[in-house]
């Protein structure tokens, strides 16, 4: 007997996992829903929804092409539009991208190991008008540059940061990280940063939405699982040169040293590996101590 239903005993997620290892994916873990297709009590196909990210998609090799995948996203997505959700992330690797693709996903950037694709507004395309307005509004800078900051909360450093990226730039958009799972929300981190650099000429703040450094973008940023940060690393900063950087027409991105956490030291070392061959200058400023 075929049955869908969610997974919450031991058992069944161990039996979650195990599938899911044996597709060669890792196990995301956090708060959400799982759910497993079961056929005659044993696990054939599983999915989850974390924070409006569906992950862990896997069905047994014995069962490909019986539509499973299709049932595991349809109650996926009746779950979080019943959440009040109207948008969606997904990771895939890109030999799974076009049977997601029929289902409705769109490919927002893609790597040789991951692609990241989504279902519903807003998209990228509308995060990417929202910048180009604010780049019309900025004046129109033909070399812009851009730091990604989080700010929890905003510091001395993170003011001299800025202050020297603003010095040697001709407009410095700082991209503030929207993700609330820091321990100061979005909305204070946000004000703070604004009314730090509110004496600064030729620098304007906005939101980073789930486009930069989310857990969208780069779940092991959040997560700590060095294992993954330079696979997750390479998606997030992709997108950035793909996507933003030509919307605010952003040719260097500033960044500080990180002396302390091994995911952000990858992160900055996937920057200065990638960036320039996607046409933009990696400046790494020495932290202030």
């Amino acid at each position: 007997m075929d049955a869908l239903r969610e997974l919450h005993s031991p058992r069944e997620l161990r039996d979650r996992e195990q599938l899911l290892v044996s597709r060669g994916l890792f196990v995301p873990s956090g708060e959400g829903t799982y759910w497993g297709f079961f056929r005659d009590e044993e696990l054939i196909a599983t999915a989850s929804l974390i924070n409006g990210i569906i992950q862990g998609v896997a069905v047994s090799p014995f069962c490909e092409g019986e539509g499973l995948t299709s049932i595991l996203l349809t109650a996926a997505l009746k779950r979080g539009i019943s959440m009040g959700l109207a948008h969606f992330f997904l990771f895939t690797k890109p030999a799974e991208s076009t049977s997601f693709a029929q289902l409705g996903f769109t490919e927002v950037v893609s790597t040789r190991d991951s692609v990241l694709m989504e279902w519903g507004r807003p998209d990228v395309d509308d995060f990417k008008a929202v910048l180009q307005d604010v780049y019309l509004a900025a004046g129109t800078p033909n070399r812009a540059a851009a730091i990604v900051v989080n700010c929890n909360p905003f510091t001395l450093g993170h003011r001299w940061l800025l202050e020297q990226a603003a010095m040697q730039s001709e407009h410095l958009f700082v991209l503030v990280v929207e993700e609330d799972r820091s321990y100061f929300p979005f909305d204070a981190r946000f004000r703070l940063v604004e009314e730090g650099v509110r004496d600064l000429k030729h620098v304007t703040v906005i939101s980073s939405s789930s486009y930069a450094v989310s857990s969208a973008t780069f779940p092991s940023y959040f997560t700590k699982k060095e294992q993954l940060a330079r696979v997750h690393a390479e998606l997030d900063i992709t997108l950035f040169a793909r996507h933003i950087a030509p919307s605010l027409h952003v040719k260097r991105r500033f960044v500080g040293t990180e002396p302390y956490c091994p995911v952000t030291s990858v992160y900055n070392g996937v920057m200065k590996e990638l960036l320039a061959s996607m046409g933009v200058e990696l400046v790494e400023l020495e932290r202030v101590e």
